[in-house]
């Protein structure tokens, strides 16, 4: 017999006769048309999934024969398929562990102490590193869920599920007409102090209903729910219950159903929020309803439905797909990866999985990392935007458990792993060797640096034609589309008023001389009075002449004349002054106006080395340019709508600005030349700018958008 097949340590359970819990039954399940075994623990309400191999050994688990008599005899009738001494003991181990065995002997109350003592540092130790999901056990629900669950079957049946269908589809299709109304500032409502006091109360509600769903359907397939309490997330209380029995569920639609639960209860409230919250006047009862709206739904989409994130959906997609443990099956999957083929640790057994499993694992792993380190930096800056404190703290375990911690795991892994033990020296070379070479490509390869914004083809403001004095259009001189030179006359005003005005200014000018000529020859002391007033009448009289000139709109340049309507619907139409009347087109845009952020303004000003540009919708034409002007002074005003995020910019504007062109942040602003490929395209037309700012290494780029960030959301 191999030696491989031999433990150094047999002597100590060699003699042991285990046999299984009173309270542990077995259930057999197939995953992906393979057979598991599944050990559910009444007592806890968990379950712990086995190979038919380690069934093997625990099925023959009858407190009389020996560990050493129930591995002979599999040695001997499996040969080499058998599993080795070392694997026997691991699996004693973990169902020692577990508490789901015990001897003939009578057992050992200081060594169940010590196990209750390390059940009980295992559960603080797994509050302390997971602060966000801080749990506190209260209660046994299960008597409570069987009496009640009679009053609510009907609505966890089919007929409860064509009913959510229903209403959750009406609800999603009302909430994507007024999605702009429900998202406009966001962050002003949720965190609004009323709001806040609405979710102390709605989202324990809201939760306790989530959690009971959970209950009532593994009540309903014959499960136990055994602990009840309080879950502190993001140290915030709300219920929670141990449905972990359902795992032991043979039907994995029942067990997906159990998991669901919970995602089903918070849809159907907020999609029922929805109907009240487009209806409801502004209030309390629209305010409340859009607080389910936000938790029951939005949260539940980003979170505790995304199959990405360890929550509810999650689990219905471990069902759905038979693939239990997928997380850390799918990580486990990439450690053996790395320690098969880059540490070429060949002593390693192949891993346990299926070739579609396999496939679901290279798939899930990077993709749940990335979308996980998303949402936990999202909420933590979300959150830090109006409660600093809270929002670091909420980082800073964001940044130690998605990196940090893993990668310390890691390096311990490959330091003591006893299965490197063989390849120890190359598994320090390549991870070592391999940190070194990212932190080196960080800090000193140059990669190109370069900046992104948007800007619009340019309309000069001295081709816009506006009415310099308030009146009526008299009329439109030029035809639309005409070709008109500087000083044209376009459109002509009237103001009847004004015309009476002059009228009577003239004459009282006229009115001023005579009596000046009068005076002058008897009365000099009253003749320098009435030049006085000759003065005022005559300088009142050019400011009205000024203003009926002004009554003629000119061309400042040349080029096409464009009416901003029709010429027979302007004429006897009232403008104020400043109101637009119409354009002089030039024969193409000679300018490109570009806003961009402050973050951006530096290195535009300083390590500006190109500039290429695009037209939105044609992004394969690429076009090199120069800066003509820099403006330097900051605004909070777009030239363009063009630019607003709402029409398809990258700038968010301000939903109270009456046109729409206030930006939420300052910006910068500056012209380019327009180069010839863009000489057909229409004023007004979206331009893609790309700066070009040379070459700097990776992480000082990093670091710099790390601080501005820092900058901008903390002012630290």
């Amino acid at each position: 017999m191999s030696e491989s097949y031999l433990s150094t340590i047999w002597y100590r359970v060699a003699r042991l006769a285990p046999r299984l819990q009173s309270q542990v039954t077995i259930h057999r399940h197939r995953y992906r048309g393979q057979p598991w075994y599944v050990l559910h623990d009444h007592a806890t309400g968990r379950v712990h999934r086995f190979t038919p191999g380690a069934y093997m050994v625990i099925g023959q688990f009858d407190g009389k024969r020996t560990i050493d008599e129930i591995w002979s005899g599999l040695a001997e009738s499996l040969d080499e398929h058998a599993p080795s001494q070392d694997d026997v003991v691991q699996l004693l181990s973990t169902l020692h562990q577990n508490d789901l065995i015990l001897y003939h002997s009578s057992p050992d109350v200081a060594d169940l102490l010590e196990r209750h003592n390390r059940m009980t540092r295992q559960i603080i130790k797994q509050n302390l590193m997971n602060p966000m999901s801080f749990r506190l056990p209260l209660w046994d629900p299960d008597r409570f869920l069987e009496r009640t669950l009679p009053v609510v079957r009907w609505l966890i049946s089919g007929w409860g599920l064509l009913l959510w269908a229903l209403v959750v589809g009406a609800g999603g299709f009302t909430a994507a007409m007024h999605w702009t109304a429900l998202t406009t500032d966001l962050s002003g409502q949720l965190f609004s102090g009323r709001n806040i006091a609405i979710t102390l109360v709605s989202y324990p509600l809201l939760k306790a209903m989530h959690e009971l769903a959970h209950g009532y359907l593994t009540k309903m397939r014959g499960g136990e729910v055994r602990e009840m309490g309080v879950m502190f997330l993001v140290f915030f209380p709300v219920p929670y219950v141990d449905a972990s029995s359902a795992a032991a569920f043979r039907n994995k639609w029942h067990r997906a159903a159990v998991s669901a639960g919970g995602i089903i209860i918070e849809t159907f409230a907020a999609a029922i929020a929805v109907f009240i919250w487009v209806d409801a006047e502004p209030g309390m009862t629209r305010a409340i309803a859009y607080n389910v709206i936000m938790v029951g739904g939005l949260s539940t989409l980003l979170v505790n439905g995304n199959p990405l994130l360890k929550f509810d959906g999650y689990f219905v997609l471990s069902d759905v797909i038979e693939i239990p443990n997928l997380s850390n099956r799918a990580t486990q999957f990439y450690g053996h990866l790395i320690q098969r083929y880059i540490f070429a640790a060949k002593q390693l057994r192949d891993f346990n999985a299926t070739d579609g499993e396999k496939l679901w694992f290279l798939f899930y792993a990077p993709a749940a990392f990335v979308y996980r380190t998303l949402v936990m930096i999202g909420i933590a800056l979300f959150v830090a935007g109006r409660f600093f404190f809270i929002g670091v703290m909420l980082a800073m375990w964001s940044i130690f458990s998605t990196l940090i911690k893993p990668a310390a795991k890691h390096l311990k892994h490959v330091l003591t792993s006893p299965q490197l033990r063989k390849v120890r020296k190359r598994a320090n070379l390549i991870t070592w060797g391999g940190i070194g070479v990212i932190v080196g490509a960080l800090a000193l390869i140059p990669l190109p640096l370069r900046t992104d914004s948007e800007g619009v083809l340019w309309l000069p403001e001295s081709s816009y034609l506006r009415a310099r004095g308030p009146g009526f259009i008299e009329s439109v001189v030029a035809t639309r589309g005409s070709l008109v030179a500087a000083g044209t006359d376009l459109v002509h005003l009237k103001d009847p008023g004004l015309e009476a005005r002059l009228t009577l200014l003239r004459w009282r000018v006229e009115e001023q001389r005579r009596r000046l000529q009068a005076a002058e020859a008897t009365d000099q002391a009253r003749a320098d009075e009435i030049r006085t007033a000759l003065a005022a009448a005559e300088a009142e009289y050019v400011r009205e002449q000024e203003r009926l000139d002004d009554m003629h709109i000119v061309a400042a340049t040349e080029g096409h004349f464009e009416p901003i309507d029709r010429p027979e619907t302007l004429q006897g139409r009232f403008l104020n002054q400043g109101d637009l009347v119409g354009y002089v087109l030039p024969p193409r845009a000679d300018t490109i106006r570009v806003a961009y952020s402050q973050e951006d303004e530096t290195l535009i000003k300083t390590r500006l080395k190109g500039v290429e540009v695009k037209l939105a919708g044609y992004l394969h034409d690429r076009h090199d340019t120069r800066v003509i002007r820099q403006i330097p002074a900051a605004t909070d005003q777009l030239p363009s709508p063009a630019l607003a995020e709402v029409s398809g910019g990258r700038f968010q504007v301000n939903p109270a600005s009456a046109e729409g062109m206030q930006s939420l942040e300052r910006i910068f602003l500056l012209d380019l030349a327009a180069p010839p490929g863009m000489s057909d395209a229409a004023f007004g037309t979206r331009v893609l700018v790309r700066f070009d700012h040379g070459l700097e290494p990776s992480g000082v780029q990093a670091y710099r958008r790390l601080r501005q960030l820092f900058q901008k959301r903390f002012g630290a």
